[in-house]
């Protein structure tokens, strides 16, 4: 098909600048649905902005919500060299003094030297078991009958070796793959016979020693241990032993398998780090209160300043932002301003409200905080703000209420999800209309592009015509003149 710019050429017509004008003037519809669009397009991605703002005041009211977040308390020790704290909503302040007198220790064993790593040993399958082993003298340093072992049946674990696979690197990458709670390495002594295999324990604590049993005679020759035995026919021995933590907490004797001891002060977490005396200090962590508080108000006035920028004006351009004059985003302000004003029960049977804690809305309809009542109100009333906020029966404290609030926005039939499916539908409808009056408008040009060529070439046939007969009447005239 001939393009508008080759129309005309035979007849001198200017066809292609008419058909170009009328193309122009038949897409003027076009135009008009691709603001329409871009319009409707920009309000949805403003209401995006607005779920996001209103996203960020939800979580922040979810963690006032949480009566934890007004218990949170903080734990200082006085020396980091012996042990560090970590202290948990349920933490009762309190000064303790700690004393560790030793450090959880995994059990480690030592076999007999081999002479080479890579030599065949034996094939058959490794049993280890764990428990708590006996006899142990604190006065001697070893240990003496009657010697025991009391195994924990639910930790018993098996490794195959398999032939072919069963010299002493193989051995040790086989129990290493296992994952049986035992690393297993090899030490070079620089004996004549320098290769030892190490086994140690993955867990601290006397309940993580280990028996180790094989049903074959190499491996039993290798790594066989008995607990119950002094002697071990294998050559296997305990280098390091076994032991609990254990520490002193204002006097109160304390023992851990671990070197992370949970509870033992209310709601801390202690982690021994070496042997020696601190002191542990906990506290009510204010600032993470305070924090909380910020967060929230902060939360808020992002609100109310994505509010007024989505519906700006500008009187100098005659522009307005995607939601100038939206009623559905004054209503959620309103909404949510109301809420705030609501007074709060105080956790004992009266109320309270946000502006007697020093939190108060300014003139343009942010929030605004008084540092000194705030912290005057952590420290005389934390009850009270711990129910204001997160308040559990009835309606509940503003945490439940904001969180609901914007949960219901949301919904199937809330007011943000009403209007961006009005939205969505609507850009759906401008793109099936935009189809239509495009392939409308480009059938009508494509028939003017046709008729237009028909009478391009009439009017160069025509043109043709007329200088044909020219030449003849100009011939005939010289010919009668003769």
């Amino acid at each position: 098909m001939a393009t508008i710019s080759n129309i005309g050429i035979g007849s001198g017509l200017e066809l292609g600048s008419l058909l170009e004008k009328l193309e122009t003037a038949e897409k003027a519809p076009l135009k008009l649905l691709e603001n329409q669009a871009s319009s409707y397009q920009a309000k949805l991605s403003a209401y995006g902005t607005l779920s996001s703002v209103l996203s960020a005041y939800q979580a922040a009211a979810k963690k006032l919500a949480d009566a934890a977040t007004f218990s949170a308390a903080k734990a200082v020790v006085g020396s980091s060299a012996i042990l560090s704290a970590a202290a948990a909503s349920n933490a009762v302040p309190g000064t303790y003094s700690v004393n560790v007198t030793s450090l959880a220790q995994a059990q480690s064993l030592v076999g007999k030297n081999v002479a080479s790593q890579t030599t065949a040993i034996g094939a058959g399958k490794i049993t280890f078991e764990f428990g708590e082993r006996q006899g142990y003298n604190e006065g001697t340093g070893g240990y003496t009958d009657p010697l025991g072992f009391t195994a924990d049946a639910t930790r018993s674990k098996t490794v195959e070796i398999k032939p072919g696979e069963d010299s002493l690197q193989s051995i040790r990458d086989a129990i290493n793959k296992a994952s049986v709670g035992v690393t297993a390495s090899i030490v070079n002594d620089g004996s004549g016979t320098p290769y030892r295999l190490v086994l140690t324990s993955n867990s601290t604590g006397e309940k993580s020693s280990m028996r180790i049993t094989a049903d074959s005679p190499e491996l039993t020759n290798l790594v066989g241990f008995d607990p119950t035995q002094a002697t071990q026919t294998s050559g296997m021995q305990e280098t390091v032993r076994a032991t609990n933590a254990k520490l002193a907490i204002n006097g109160i004797n304390v023992a851990s398998q671990t070197n992370t001891v949970t509870d033992a002060a209310q709601g801390v977490t202690l982690t021994l780090n070496n042997i020696g005396g601190s002191s542990l200090t906990v506290t009510r962590d204010t600032e993470s209160i305070r924090a909380g508080i910020q967060n929230f108000v902060t939360a808020y006035n992002n609100i109310q300043n994505t509010a007024k920028t989505l519906t700006s004006f500008d009187a100098t351009t005659g522009s307005s932002a995607a939601l100038n004059g939206d009623s559905t985003l004054r209503s959620i302000q309103t909404r949510l301003r109301s809420m705030l004003n609501v007074p709060q029960p105080d956790g004992n049977g009266g109320t309270i409200t946000l502006s007697e804690i020093g939190v108060a809305f300014t003139k343009d309809g942010t929030l605004t905080i008084d540092d000194g009542k705030l912290t005057k109100a952590i420290n005389e009333d934390l009850g009270g703000i711990t129910s204001m906020f997160s308040h559990t029966t009835g309606t509940g404290g503003f945490g439940k209420q904001i969180t609901d609030a914007i949960d219901d926005l949301n919904e199937t039939n809330g007011a943000i999800k009403v209007a961006t499916d009005g939205l969505t539908d609507t850009l759906k409808d401008l793109e099936d209309r935009y189809t239509q009056v495009e392939d409308r408008v480009n059938a009508t040009i494509d028939r003017y592009r046709a008729q237009f060529t028909q009478l391009d070439m009439l009017v160069s046939q025509l043109n043709q015509t007329s200088s044909y007969l020219n030449q003849q009447f100009a011939a005939l005239a010289n010919q009668t003149k003769k």
